[in-house]
């Protein structure tokens, strides 16, 4: 049976929430943003940030010389670090308060253990969604913004903002038919050396180019305006005429707490990705970056403190500790993330409009 560590209620041992932070990461349900931006632990976010800037930036040409000529001197592309060490996240919650509530409601002290362990994974749960919604605004709008908790920070990735304010006008009243709106897109990417191979968008946003008037011509023909286009007849379409493959539709959600309800919390739903949205981009690999993951605080000072962390580093660091006035013992997730793009000009992210027809 599992026992507590040194005898204290609650307190699990350490390997167990080693075993927590590194497995929700890996196994963790994924949203459509994950396959683009993946999930890697590294050491030190900088040396890896820049590592992965150099590694992806168009590559420059050497020149011919002359023999007994002095070699051309080239020079190493300037790399921004951002605020990329300042995302940590973490949340805690009052282990002992939980407790005392299972005792009353007749949980006996051996089937603690496991509320316990479902504790730190839900915290665990917490912080891995949060880094989950720093990618999704990074597809959605080319920069992370950190304004919670007195911070207030924006990294920004440097996609061009002629990249990040376009439109898709599906209105009667736009200045060029859809078909030529993407066409325009894609052809921008390529003049700045981008191969556009994929979209995220919303399923409603899909259904928009499914009705598409121009669109049902080009796929059906004149004849067959007005009727709705296939789901496969329209990714087979934006496959041949623009090279968009990849298709991810993105109706992930999250919450975050909402008001006190007659002294019960509340949970409001949010998107993970704009409704509104639709994000092109060029990947390399099937990839746009990385979801870089450090080493926590407390992996640092676990030695240093009362804490039961672990000399190794997980994604995701869960730690317990104890207060003696009052007496509480503490449950913490906390870890280090900052997604990482590839090249900035990966992007190009339209917002739907629909004008109307003059007159």
């Amino acid at each position: 049976m599992p026992r507590f560590e040194d005898n204290i209620l609650g307190l699990v041992p350490k390997q167990e929430w080693l075993d927590v932070g590194n497995n929700l990461v890996i196994n963790h349900p994924g949203d459509p943003t994950d396959e683009l931006i993946g999930d890697i632990h590294t050491d030190n976010l900088v040396a890896y940030w820049e590592s992965l800037a150099a590694e992806y930036n168009i590559p420059l040409m050497a020149q011919f010389h002359g023999f007994d000529t002095e070699a051309q001197t080239t020079f190493r592309a300037p790399i921004d670090t951002h605020n990329v060490e300042k995302g940590l996240i973490k949340v805690k919650i009052n282990q002992s308060e939980r407790m005392r509530a299972l005792l009353r409601s007749g949980v006996q002290n051996e089937d603690l253990y496991d509320y316990v362990i479902n504790d730190g994974i839900r915290l665990a749960d917490q912080v891995i969604m949060r880094s989950k919604v720093a990618k999704n605004e990074l597809m959605a709008t080319g920069k992370v913004t950190i304004k919670e908790n007195n911070l207030d920070l924006t990294v920004d990735y440097g996609v061009p903002q002629a990249q990040t304010g376009l439109t898709l006008d599906f209105g009667p009243g736009a200045s060029a038919p859809v078909d030529e709106q993407l066409e325009a897109i894609v052809s921008a990417a390529l003049a700045k050396g981008v191969t556009i191979n994929g979209i995220m968008l919303s399923r409603a946003m899909l259904n928009k180019l499914r009705k598409a008037d121009v669109i049902q011509r080009a796929i059906n023909g004149n004849a067959m305006a007005g009727v709705l286009v296939s789901n496969a007849d329209l990714r087979a379409y934006l496959n041949e005429e623009y090279g968009i493959g990849d298709i991810k539709v993105n109706d992930s959600t999250y919450g975050v707490p909402g008001p006190v309800v007659n002294g019960r919390p509340t949970v409001v739903q949010k998107r993970l990705f704009p409704v509104d949205k639709v994000t092109f981009y060029g990947a390399t690999n099937g990839k746009l970056g990385d979801g870089l993951w450090g080493d926590a605080p407390e992996s640092d000072v676990a030695q240093l403190m009362d804490a039961k962390g672990s000399s190794e580093s997980p994604f995701v660091t869960i730690s317990q500790w104890v207060e003696k006035d009052p007496a509480v013992l503490w449950t913490k997730a906390s870890a280090l993330f900052m997604p990482a793009l590839y090249n900035p000009n990966s992007l190009f992210i339209a917002t739907a409009t629909n004008t109307p027809a003059e007159g």
